[in-house]
């Protein structure tokens, strides 16, 4: 049985680039745990055009190495944002997923960022 998890992700142009908010609901009946191998909860990748990995927001950050877990009510949500410091101009594959252990969320849409100018 798959858990009763929603993901929604939302991408709106900043200052400096693209921010992205990942929102995690339980759409059950029954309270859902999160547990967590390290203090990152979410993940957020970008693809290109040609399928290459262009971005991710993990990559050169440091995670706490402390067990980590969330409790989400039926009902309930929880939302994970990043930052994608200026991204190239160009079609892209923004996914965002929930870094739980135990249960599994992604949403993904395609992410258009125009030239600067």
């Amino acid at each position: 049985m798959s858990d009763p998890l929603d993901a929604t992700l939302t991408v709106a142009p900043s200052a400096d680039g693209v921010s992205l908010t990942l929102t995690v609901e339980n759409a059950g009946g029954e309270p859902i745990d999160l547990s967590f191998a390290d203090g990152q909860r979410a993940e957020f990748v970008a693809i290109d055009e040609t399928g290459a990995e262009v971005w991710r927001w993990s990559d050169g950050r440091a995670f706490s190495m402390a067990l980590g877990s969330e409790t989400l009510a039926p009902g309930g949500s929880v939302t994970y944002g990043a930052e994608w410091p200026s991204p190239p101009a160009g079609e892209y594959e923004v996914t965002g997923s929930l870094a739980a252990t135990d249960a599994d969320a992604s949403a993904t849409m395609t992410v258009v960022v125009p030239e600067r100018g």
